[in-house]
């Protein structure tokens, strides 16, 4: 399959079914993933956490577990679309062995495999895609596990798909404006997982270093960058909000990008469409992956090889 095929079908990986867990009984959630698979979980924590659940929610990345995770009132989601990540399984064993409630996400593999062994929930999706390009497969398991309305997850859906060929162009409109530059993408906190969404995307798919920035944690170490007039015209800005932003946060947001252009640095404004708060952020990560499909092209890379992450691989295998 090629990766624009992958692309399209992002609105139809979104599938509701009914797998709730019942989160009052937790103490912790804590979402356990990397690259492509490991997104889902920051996806997931700024949803739960928007809509007011009051179970901490967690992201762990990297091998074992956090100390916090121990016992059955604790439940760990273990994402892994090829099902053999190593920093995952590590955390999958961590958990098992910690008697925490564990559920499992994979295409197959080891994490299956031990799932199946160990008694341990294992929702399977479908293979045949790259991680990164399989997102809306894992992200629905996820947040109908963790009790998503039928209606929110369709809407979001029906919002990509009605609005397919203006995020393509738009996209494709950014990927101009980002050609020959290093992007710097600077979020607010509710699009904070977008803007890492969109610098692995371009690591990736465009194979560019990009770098993102939060506020307003980025008005207070970030911004005097701008004062080296050497190198900032080098880079190439992003900035991007959520119409429900805290008010002082988009206060920010217009600071910012005042100051940029005041500096003459034009920046892209993005902001996601969509009735909810998961419609307008599937929204923003689907411009922004068309928007590295389209950076690749303009470098003359191929989307899907990523060889030095293979070479890493093949020399851990060694040790």
């Amino acid at each position: 399959m090629s990766p624009e095929q992958m692309l399209k079908s992002f609105p139809e990986q979104l599938e509701w079914e009914k797998t709730e867990v019942d989160l009052s009984l937790y103490h912790t959630v804590t979402f356990c993933g990397m690259g492509g698979s490991g997104i889902v979980g920051d996806i997931a924590k700024s949803w739960l956490e928007h809509r007011g659940c009051k179970v901490p929610a967690l992201t762990h990345r990297g091998y074992g577990l956090p100390n916090c995770v121990k016992g059955e009132e604790h439940l760990v989601v273990c994402i892994s679309y090829s099902g053999n990540t190593e920093e995952t399984l590590s955390s999958f064993k961590e958990a098992v062995e910690r008697q925490a409630t564990v559920v499992c996400i994979s295409s197959g593999g080891k994490l299956e495999e031990l799932a199946k062994s160990s008694g341990v929930l294992h929702l399977k999706v479908p293979e045949g895609y790259v991680p990164r390009f399989a997102l809306g497969f894992m992200l629905s398991k996820v947040l109908c596990l963790l009790g998503i309305d039928k209606e929110e997850l369709e809407d979001a859906r029906e919002n990509l798909k009605s609005r397919y060929e203006e995020i393509k162009s738009k996209g494709e409109d950014i990927a101009q404006r980002l050609y020959g530059y290093v992007p710097v993408i600077y979020s607010t906190p509710l699009t904070s997982a977008v803007a890492f969404r969109w610098k692995t995307q371009i690591n990736e798919n465009s194979k560019t270093p990009a770098y993102r920035a939060v506020l307003p944690e980025m008005h207070h170490n970030e911004v005097m960058g701008w004062e080296n007039a050497e190198l900032r015209n080098k880079f190439a800005y992003v900035v991007m909000f959520d119409p429900k932003d805290h008010d002082r946060i988009r206060a920010r947001v217009d600071i910012t990008i005042k100051l940029l252009k005041d500096l003459g640095i034009v920046p892209t404004v993005v902001g996601g469409d969509g009735n909810s708060y998961l419609a307008r952020t599937l929204d923003l990560i689907h411009v922004g992956d068309w928007a590295s499909y389209y950076l690749a092209g303009k470098y003359g890379f191929q989307p899907l090889p990523v060889d030095t992450i293979q070479k890493i691989k093949d020399e851990l295998a060694k040790i």
